[in-house]
């Protein structure tokens, strides 16, 4: 068995109704002033009034910034840094979607040091050791962010930019699914979708270890039950609470061993075009797994994942299994009318850029330039879906 380190897992609280539990949970953590990052949806629906009356009931002053809408820019880490140095706040919550979350603990984690957010991107520095503590209340089950060290934060100009390192953990998630049931039947389906692919993809890694066979198989195994029904039927508090769980078991999968095809492909697609994070991985998964099980490396753990999603323990039964989950969740194969104009060759070129070409390195087997533009080509030749 080969050696591993194992990232650390911060603090959970699941269960239906555990959102009641956040002032105990920030009065262990910090004491002073609370800087809720959040989704701006959950502002038009009440979630953040109730969240702050709530803090306000049990002493705790907060600053809410429900600013979140899309992928968050540098531009709007810098402001929000802003306003919790002017808050003086002294913990961060992050309540929403991947997005929400992402930001949340990257401006926790730079906020006091002073520096723009692009001076740490892709590791150009170190991310400062003086943070304040971060909690992540996921509104959706997809991300995982809740359990990853990364953030993903874009230029003006979409450049998608990576930020990473242990000061990036949340200190505390709590995982309470009547925060999802809100969601519609596609976004169900696009952020469920994501974390099947974090599951899929850690355990199928070229990275993939001991760690993320035990989160990545488990988490596949979860997602694929509760993710039709939940998409069926987003009332159904079971079927919500398996996906939230799973998706944070794939999200602790991909804190150990990483993405690969999948996200390189949905990263650059998604730095070209406002196509929905979770609806191009599964696409592009879709596209390249056919691919990838072709290849000798990899064989048995692309089996292992085969059978965790219901099938025969077959790597070439795969693509297939995927592909009738996708059906299964009415995601049909086909490209969004966002992506029109988008050429095999921009799609390419962004695969290969420094902030994404890293990530097709840890697919199981080589993957060369003339591979990604093969793989580009398969993408883009998914037909367009026209909006009505």
């Amino acid at each position: 068995m080969q050696g591993f380190d194992m990232g650390r897992v911060p603090s959970v609280s699941f269960g239906v109704g555990r959102i009641a539990e956040l002032p105990a949970i920030v009065g262990k953590l910090a004491n002073g002033p609370v800087f809720v990052v959040a989704d701006a949806i959950l502002q038009d629906l009440g979630v953040t009034e109730r969240l702050s009356h709530t803090l306000k009931a049990a002493g705790i002053e907060s600053e809410i910034a429900a600013d979140i809408a899309g992928e968050p820019k540098e531009a709007l880490i810098d402001t929000l840094c802003d306003r919790l140095r002017a808050a003086n706040a002294q913990a961060v919550v992050g309540i929403g979607g991947g997005a929400a979350m992402d930001a949340a603990k990257l401006v926790a984690a730079i906020a006091r040091a002073g520096h723009p957010a692009a001076a740490y991107a892709l590791g150009a520095r170190a991310l400062p050791s003086n943070g304040v503590p971060a909690i992540a209340v996921p509104t959706t089950a997809g991300t995982g962010s809740e359990v990853t060290r990364t953030s993903i934060v874009s230029t003006s100009a979409g450049t998608k930019h990576w930020y990473w390192a242990e000061e990036l953990m949340f200190a505390h998630a709590i995982l309470d699914p009547e925060l999802t049931v809100s969601l519609p039947p596609h976004l169900t389906a696009w952020t469920g979708i994501d974390a099947v692919a974090h599951a899929l993809e850690a355990s199928t890694s070229r990275k993939t270890n001991a760690a993320g066979l035990l989160f990545g198989l488990q988490a596949l195994a979860i997602l694929a039950e509760a993710l039709p029904r939940a998409v069926a039927d987003g009332q159904d508090i079971e079927a919500r609470g398996h996906m939230l769980w799973g998706s944070t078991v794939a999200g602790l999968a991909l804190h150990n061993c990483n993405t690969h095809m999948g996200h390189n492909i949905s990263h650059a697609l998604g730095s070209l075009s406002r196509i929905h994070h979770g609806l191009a991985t599964g696409l592009a998964l879709e596209v390249t797994l056919p691919w990838l099980v072709r290849r000798r490396e990899g064989a048995e753990n692309y089996a292992r994942a085969a059978q965790a999603l219901g099938g025969g323990a077959k790597a070439d039964e795969l693509p297939e299994i995927f592909s009738a989950l996708l059906r299964s969740c009415k995601i049909a194969a086909q490209l969004p009318d966002v992506c029109a104009g988008v050429s095999a060759a921009e799609l390419s070129a962004a695969m290969k850029s420094d902030a994404n070409h890293g990530i097709s390195q840890n697919a199981a087997c080589p993957v060369s330039f003339d591979d990604l533009d093969e793989m580009a080509g398969m993408m883009m030749a998914l037909p367009l879906a026209r909006a009505a």
